[in-house]
């Protein structure tokens, strides 16, 4: 798909996901993991045998998967259905599976409770690892797919022709609001120093590309406050992970033109209509975080020293 069809796509999926519970969401979710993982097995209930503790299995990664995906979150409930699940997978299941996969479709992120359970069964049992999936990491599975797959997958035809919509990161709304608000807070504080600039030289990034990461800098630290104070430890770790899918797709469609890549990633930002030039300010600050810190862009090799330098890289 081409970049306004996929910014089209995840806002299509993000507002489907949000209208699913119960069976509906996991049938979002089958069909998701079914375009994306050959070796998925969707499981169905069957008569007293239940579903063994399972809605579906990966066979080839050892993977199972259990959804709890309530219109109404209950912690007593979450509790039991976690509980329960686990402790039939490892008695009926214990030779088909080494991760088990909680996925649950809260926008937000995952339950504090679910967060303790997920600790707690770790703990219980070691062998085998725990882990969540939410709706943001489903979607980082099926951004991947191309347009007829990814239209089964939304149950509607994708336009072909770029319209012009609000979607962007909506991942990331609060936190470009956030910066947005906060972007005047360290005025007077002097010029933010450069860190080495090897890995803009060995992107070959233009001096635009490099003006635009320094006009982000400053506010790098209203973006650690940000996580830091949220209250989703792992939210920090699924966005990057969206980055660097959105990225690989990126870079794969653009080849060597990082000018393009680094715009296609502020669009991925802001979607199509940037709305107002601070906006525009905390998505250039969010690109510079995520490249700064390696999650996008490539990572030159240990030793490897540019011709010439030019400012406004990062290491």
């Amino acid at each position: 798909m081409i970049q306004h069809q996929l910014q089209y796509a995840q806002g299509r999926f993000r507002w489907i996901a949000q209208e699913a519970f119960g069976n509906e969401f996991e049938k979002l979710f089958h069909r998701v993991m079914e375009h994306c993982h050959p070796d998925y097995l969707p499981i169905k209930t069957s008569g007293s045998l239940g579903d063994l503790g399972a809605d579906g299995l990966c066979t080839r990664c050892r993977r199972l998967y259990a959804c709890y995906a309530p219109e109404t979150f209950s912690v007593a409930k979450v509790r039991t259905k976690f509980i329960s699940d686990v402790e039939n997978a490892i008695v009926q299941r214990p030779e088909q599976f080494d991760t088990f996969v909680f996925v649950h479709n809260d926008q937000r992120g995952i339950h504090p409770v679910v967060a303790g359970l997920l600790s707690e069964a770790g703990k219980d049992y070691p062998k085998i690892c725990f882990q969540q999936m939410g709706p943001q990491k489903i979607w980082h599975e099926a951004m991947r797919l191309g347009r007829p797959a990814m239209e089964d997958v939304l149950g509607e035809k994708i336009p072909i022709d770029e319209v012009v919509y609000k979607i962007g990161m909506a991942d990331i709304e609060t936190l470009l609001k956030h910066l947005a608000d906060n972007r005047n807070a360290r005025a007077g504080s002097g010029p933010v120093a450069l860190p080495t600039v090897v890995k803009a030289d060995f992107n070959e990034l233009s001096p635009w590309a490099r003006q635009a990461l320094q006009d982000g800098r400053p506010y790098g630290y209203l973006i650690d406050q940000y996580y830091r104070d949220g209250m989703d430890m792992r939210e920090r770790d699924e966005v990057a992970d969206g980055f660097r899918a959105y990225y690989d797709m990126a870079r794969e469609e653009y080849a060597a033109d990082t000018d393009e890549i680094m715009w296609q990633m502020l669009r991925y930002v802001l979607g199509q209509d940037a709305g107002s030039w601070k906006r525009e300010e905390a998505a250039k600050a969010v690109i510079a975080c995520f490249f700064d810190e390696c999650d996008i862009f490539e990572v030159p090799p240990v030793g490897w020293q540019p011709v010439h330098t030019v400012q406004g890289g990062s290491a």
